[in-house]
């Protein structure tokens, strides 16, 4: 009997591995899912985000900006941030639009050709200059 146990155990133990590790013919393999990127992680917008020819990009707490607009051009804005941020003209009232996380809004600039210097309300260290002509 201690002969056929001794011999009976290794065939178990193999069995037991190829089923844990075997292949059924039609399994797939489940990866766990890509990690998501958080605002500690985001990389500073002149590093990591891009900006289109009449786009604005909110990225790590951080505004890229077109190097010129046309004076009165629709501007889109993209909140790739999970806070709330605006884009505000620092003087005149130029323009003042709240775009909460993860959203887009269109922006109409100023007819006149110029430099309007805006910021963030919510973020005070956010600052950008948006140039019109």
């Amino acid at each position: 009997m201690k002969l056929s146990a001794a011999l009976l155990a290794p065939v178990v133990v193999a069995a037991c591995a190829l089923t844990a590790c075997g292949d059924d013919g039609g399994s797939t393999v489940d990866y766990a899912p890509a990690p998501t990127i958080t605002d500690a992680t985001k990389m500073p917008s002149s590093e990591g985000a891009v900006a289109g020819a009449n786009e604005i990009v909110i990225s790590g707490f951080a505004y890229t900006v077109p190097a010129t607009v046309a004076p009165g051009a629709q501007v889109t804005i993209r909140n790739t941030d999970t806070a709330e941020h605006t884009v505000t003209a620092d003087t005149g009232g130029a323009f003042d639009v709240e775009i909460e996380g993860g959203e887009t809004v269109t922006l109409t600039v100023p007819p006149t050709p110029g430099t309007y210097p805006f910021h963030c309300t919510y973020h005070p260290n956010m600052h950008g200059d948006l140039t019109v002509g």
